[in-house]
């Protein structure tokens, strides 16, 4: 915490670059997160990492985590993961956060890595033909929300719309998570654990650009602030 507002640590959401260019070896971090964690109250923290290796100590700032979206599941990411989960800290999981949150439910129950994400081959359409600025949240689809789960509790409503912007989904969740809502063509869109003694949620859509769904973040950084 600093004056009060909690600190969420976020992942870069893509790999490691290295060019010939040794200025140009970067990592990329989401500009949407860090505006939305301002707007709900909170400071966010891009979480550095040297040659995809945590830094000892860097965790330690953080009051919760955000797995944001992107396009591979990393190594590092999991270490990351099992420093907030068996810290009891506060985790949400977006998009490609969410499944890696899920990867990670069920491997900590088996001995090897198990992938569990599938490419989307039927049902709504999750992935427009072209995405772009101006259409990031108006191709969408329904999901549903079951009752007596912490989804429920956030969203205080059965049903949503969502943005379609995912070409993979999760096929299953480790016994201590459960499923909290499911698209109108029944994919896996949200994920909580399951008792009452850490916070941590998935979901698959991005509310970070939809302004219905601050809720989310609201109810996040509450959490950290504990």
């Amino acid at each position: 915490m600093i004056k009060g507002k909690a600190v969420i640590g976020i992942l870069a959401t893509s790999n490691y670059m290295v060019t010939n260019d040794t200025f140009q070896d970067t990592y990329r971090y989401g500009n949407n997160y860090a505006k939305k964690i301002v707007e709900c109250g909170g400071i966010p923290y891009f979480i550095p990492l040297e040659d995809e290796k945590i830094i000892p100590d860097t965790l330690e700032i953080c009051d919760g985590l955000l797995l944001p979206g992107g396009s591979r599941v990393r190594p590092v990411n999991f270490e990351i993961i099992d420093y907030f989960y068996k810290n009891n800290k506060p985790i949400l999981g977006i998009c490609l956060g969410m499944q890696t949150l899920a990867m990670y439910s069920v491997n900590i129950e088996n001995d090897e890595n198990l992938r569990i994400i599938k490419q989307i081959d039927n049902g709504v359409d999750h992935w427009p033909v072209e995405l772009l600025r101006d259409n990031n949240d108006t191709v969408v689809h329904k999901d549903v929300i079951k009752k007596d789960t912490k989804l429920y509790d956030i969203f205080k409503q059965g049903e949503i719309v969502v943005n379609s912007v995912h070409k993979n989904t999760i096929t299953e969740v480790g016994s201590k998570f459960r499923v909290s809502i499911e698209s109108e063509d029944g994919l896996i869109e949200g994920i909580e654990y399951i008792d009452n003694d850490k916070f941590i949620i998935g979901v698959q859509f991005h509310p970070e650009i939809l302004s219905q769904f601050k809720c989310v973040f609201d109810k996040f950084i509450l959490e950290c602030q504990k």
